[in-house]
């Protein structure tokens, strides 16, 4: 009967653990954001979740590994946005809004922002080179299917590394300009962005 209770707790103690994990990297990221990833300690990072700096090392094992967790999580979530464009059924503009609107919302959360307001000197050399690793392969996707969409005849011809290379400018600049008390909404920025994408892009007669 005890070994039962046993098991059945430990599910919910590893969910527990997973949450507050979690909220820590949360608020880590919200104090690199605002103060800066040097500038933030550990103290005040436990301070925001309501934790000891003790505790703190349970769910963390220091401030870079919270900077690279808030930044696989962010990854996590653009995988997920990377699937749905890779959807050979949907049209390939209609590919590219989903990614571009999926790293317009991620990187407009407290997480997905750390990718763009943090320095990646601040992670060591094996994370700094997964993370580049994860980025080139977001990077490689919109240049894949700005060539396809190239290739089809539905986009004018472009060099889809400098289209690439604006795209994802603009967009990691979004944290830069509308950290503000009354930001942007990501939707409206993402439209924004498309339309003015697929107006450089986009033949005369399908726009």
């Amino acid at each position: 009967m005890e070994r039962n209770n046993s098991t059945g707790s430990q599910p919910s103690r590893a969910k527990l653990r997973a949450a507050k994990r979690r909220a820590v990297l949360e608020a880590g990221a919200r104090l690199f954001n605002d103060q800066g990833f040097e500038q933030t300690s550990l103290e005040e990072i436990a301070a925001a979740v309501s934790v000891t700096k003790r505790t703190l090392y349970y769910y963390v094992d220091s401030k870079e590994d919270i900077l690279f967790g808030c930044h696989t999580l962010g990854l996590e979530f653009l995988g997920e946005i990377m699937d749905q464009s890779q959807d050979p059924s949907l049209p390939v503009t209609e590919r590219i809004a989903l990614l571009i609107r999926g790293y317009c919302a991620w990187v407009s959360t407290d997480l997905g922002a750390t990718i763009a307001m943090v320095r990646e000197h601040s992670l060591s050399h094996l994370r700094r080179t997964e993370l580049r690793a994860s980025k080139a392969e977001v990077d490689f996707q919109l240049r894949s299917l700005i060539s396809q969409g190239i290739d089809e005849g539905v986009l004018r011809p472009c060099d889809p590394r400098l289209v690439t290379a604006a795209v994802f400018g603009a967009l990691n600049w979004i944290p830069h300009w509308n950290r503000v008390e009354v930001p942007v909404p990501h939707g409206a920025i993402a439209e924004q962005y498309l339309q003015l994408v697929f107006e450089g892009m986009l033949p005369p007669s399908a726009r």
